[in-house]
């Protein structure tokens, strides 16, 4: 029987890759050995674990050595030293950081990235993004509006009325859509963009106006991802988006391209115009961010406008969030388990892995390490 181990996360993260439930699900065809506290932050407790059918270790190590196969979150390779043979899967950012899968090329082991997991209705239960993204989403309206000296939806009292707080959402996909139908649910009034007209019925189907701007270049093959745009179609987005910007409360950024640069949205011209008061929460701070004044893990407050670069708003739900990556990640396990010898003509283990046997293998991972 193959041993999984589940790893404990670096103090970035304070969520868990795999839950009891999903100790529950993989059990009957994996040993499995969980780091002690590894679930703690989330509210998983050890004994939560154990009573799953998990044995407990005391440290990484001893998680590593009685393992075939290893989870986490985030890369955690680079805090042990260790190298022997093992299969890694996490959700390690690849495309974004590219450096974090060289310590594995000196261990001869196997590594599967889920940020690289395929959109097809097979892969649909192992869509980590989508999970991630839509809680990003969540997340990002309650910040916004607990920072905002604004109240969110209309109030009348004695006193007058308030007018519904006016949100700017920048990026419809999973994320965007996921702020969308938050910020409606708290009484906002909600406008949308994004260069992908196909999104215009699913921003209009949650109650928000879809700002349009013509011009964009499509492509269907991108997996319903963004491409890059053209300088002219940029300096005409960031020329409507000041318009826009002018008179909102809250704005809310999630425009990424898979190993790009994000494109940057929101200008600090754009920026000097705003209301002081107003909160702008930029998911795509990792990326370099979509506001040209964002500070990856800082809050930047410029004339009274306080712009939010947190990459771990994941942390602030960690019980959702783990429980819906440990379904992610068990699916996947159990996928990996049943379909590993036909590997080679397997489009789900082919994106994933990126790295055999301790040599990258994924094409785009290669030209970016050999530019290092």
């Amino acid at each position: 029987m193959n041993k999984l181990g589940v790893l404990k996360e670096g103090a970035d993260h304070k969520i868990v890759a795999l839950s009891p439930n999903g100790v529950e699900k993989l059990k009957k065809n994996l040993q499995i050995f969980v780091e002690q506290g590894a679930g703690l932050a989330s509210g998983f407790t050890d004994a939560m674990y154990e009573a799953a059918g998990a044995t407990l270790c005391k440290s990484q190590k001893e998680v590593m050595v009685n393992s075939d196969i290893l989870l986490s979150f985030g890369s955690r390779l680079k805090e042990v030293d260790f190298n022997r043979k093992k299969t890694y899967i996490g959700f390690f950012n690849v495309l974004n950081d590219n450096a974090v899968v060289m310590p594995y090329t000196n261990t001869q082991s196997d590594v599967y990235s889920l940020d690289l997991i395929p959109r097809s209705t097979i892969a649909q239960p192992m869509d980590i993004i989508s999970s991630v993204a839509s809680i990003s989403g969540y997340q990002a309206v309650l910040t916004a509006a607990e920072m905002s000296p604004m109240v969110v939806p209309m109030v009348t009292s004695a006193g007058g009325t308030l007018k519904p707080a006016k949100f700017l959402i920048l990026g419809a996909g999973v994320a965007g859509l996921q702020a969308i139908a938050t910020a409606k649910r708290l009484g906002a009034s909600v406008k949308a963009f994004d260069v992908r007209s196909s999104t215009k019925n699913e921003v209009e189907s949650l109650g928000a106006k879809f700002i349009e701007i013509e011009g964009a270049v499509e492509n269907k093959n991108a997996g319903g991802y963004a491409i890059e745009q053209s300088q002219d179609y940029l300096n005409l987005v960031n020329q409507r988006i000041a318009e826009e910007s002018i008179d909102a409360d809250v704005i809310i950024t999630t425009a990424k391209i898979p190993g790009k640069k994000s494109p940057t949205l929101v200008l600090r011209s754009t920026v000097e115009k705003m209301k002081a008061g107003s909160v702008i929460i930029d998911l795509a701070a990792e990326n370099g961010g979509n506001c040209e004044l964002t500070k990856r893990n800082e809050i930047v407050d410029y004339n009274g406008v306080q712009i939010v670069g947190w990459v771990s708003l994941l942390n602030r739900c960690s019980n959702s969030v783990s429980t819906l990556i440990s379904n992610n990640f068990s699916s996947f396990i159990n996928y990996y388990l049943n379909h590993l010898e036909e590997e080679e003509k397997n489009e789900i283990l082919k994106a994933t892995k990126v790295v055999a046997a301790g040599k990258i293998i994924n094409q785009y991972l290669i030209n970016e390490v050999n530019t290092l």
